[in-house]
């Protein structure tokens, strides 16, 4: 699910004092003549992009060996750039980098349009890999310009490292080479701590790698990109869309909803999960409670299996091969009885104190009856099962049921 695509235009206002200057007065150009000056000062000072392109084309067809060629196909790019016409851009950063191998210019160009163009051709993603590579080699050979503090020109540097490292990031994970790319996207996410996108894109590739660790951080970075609304958020919408993914896949996999609005918090105040961070499964806190009531109530315990058991669908085959004229031991609350005043058939709730479940037939009655809901242990061997409605009945001795309570008291009337 791709929610928008990562824009890198802010990226480009912020390094355009960097990169964006071109040496005109170098001493090895020249200009062919006062003409060709003319048609670049044209360009230059053109304040409509179509009028800047209509001079761009103009000195290329009248001086098509120029000097200035390298600059011409920058300010061409540039031009593109301006209107919007992603592809007619690529192909003038591409003559570019023809033209100088290491033009970072060009190079940036190059490597942000892999990402906002989305072509997941193996032609574009490779071109992507390489000019976002070799961007990353050019960065450390950039002289720091005079005019900037060592502060600043870091920052700038590390505004062409962060396009490159998004775009190794994206083209990895289109490749679904989710560890490489979870890589490169946790390198983004030093650099630019509140890009929500890159948090999306983070968290899908940690949960497609299928490791329960990472899972749970994938639903982190989740509630991130769908909470999170300061700068460098995702659009509304696709906050929307992101939070109600992590809604669906966190409660599929906790069972419910709770803890949830703990993780978003959390989420909302920093970028990456802390070290601890545990998100309980559902199968982890059904073994809890188990192992709970194994130690507190074993028989309980011992008879929610035995029923989970015997209402699977193989329930009647399981019964056969592994319970008939089995003894059990269990307890459970009486909640019928026949004959009502001698009663040789009980009937027992065990998961709870309504449920009819146990249906036991004695050896010899009870000469008295016994209140509803009275507790009872019992030990008998196990002889039929119905699963609709669900019964098991079991054969027992009547010294085998413990609990039935004392005959009531007969008062004697008074004299």
């Amino acid at each position: 699910m791709l929610v928008n695509r990562f824009s890198m235009a802010a990226a480009a206002i912020a390094l355009a004092s960097l990169v964006s200057g071109v040496a005109w007065a170098q001493a090895a150009k020249n200009w062919k003549d006062r003409a060709e000056y003319d048609l670049f000062e044209a360009a230059r000072t053109a304040t409509d992009a179509n009028k800047k392109l209509e001079a761009l084309n103009a000195w290329a067809q009248k001086y098509p060996s120029s000097d200035y060629e390298e600059e011409r196909l920058l300010m061409l790019t540039q031009a593109y750039q301006e209107l919007g016409q992603a592809a007619k851009m690529y192909e003038s950063a591409e003559g570019l980098l023809k033209k100088n191998p290491k033009n970072v210019q060009g190079l940036y160009y190059l490597t942000s349009l892999t990402v906002s163009m989305a072509d997941t051709s193996p032609q574009k993603l490779d071109a992507g890999e390489r000019h976002a590579k070799a961007l990353l080699e050019n960065v450390a050979a950039i002289p720091k310009p005079a005019n900037l503090s060592d502060a600043d020109f870091k920052k700038q540097l590390d505004g062409l490292r962060l396009v490159a490292n998004t775009t190794l990031g994206w083209v990895a994970m289109q490749r679904k080479n989710y560890a490489a790319a979870e890589s490169e996207f946790r390198k983004v996410l030093e650099l630019t701590p509140t890009n929500a996108q890159v948090s999306y894109w983070l968290g899908t590739v940690m949960i497609a790698q299928r490791v329960p660790e990472k899972q749970i951080q994938a639903f982190y970075h989740f509630a991130r990109a769908g909470h999170y609304s300061g700068e460098g958020a995702m659009p509304p919408a696709g906050r929307k869309q992101v939070a109600e993914y992590l809604q669906k896949i966190y409660t599929s996999y906790h069972g419910d909803e709770s803890g949830l609005s703990d993780l978003i918090a959390m989420a909302q105040k920093s970028p990456m999960p802390p070290a601890d961070l545990e998100i309980k499964s559902k199968e982890q806190i059904e073994f809890e409670k188990e192992e709970k009531l194994r130690k507190e109530n074993p028989k309980l315990a011992l008879w929610l299996n035995v029923k989970k058991l015997l209402t699977a669908p193989n329930g009647e085959q399981y019964f056969s091969s592994s319970m008939h004229n089995t003894k059990v031991e269990l307890r459970g609350y009486l909640v019928g009885q026949n004959p009502p005043d001698r009663p040789k058939t009980l009937v027992l709730a065990l998961s709870d104190r309504e449920t009819r479940e146990v249906t036991i037939n004695l050896d010899a009655p009870f000469r008295y009856p016994a209140p509803r809901g009275t507790p009872l242990n019992f030990s008998g061997v196990t002889q039929s099962f119905s699963r609709e409605p669900f019964m098991l009945t079991i054969e027992a001795q009547q010294d085998d049921v413990q609990g039935w309570p004392p005959p009531p008291t007969i008062k004697k009337p008074a004299r």
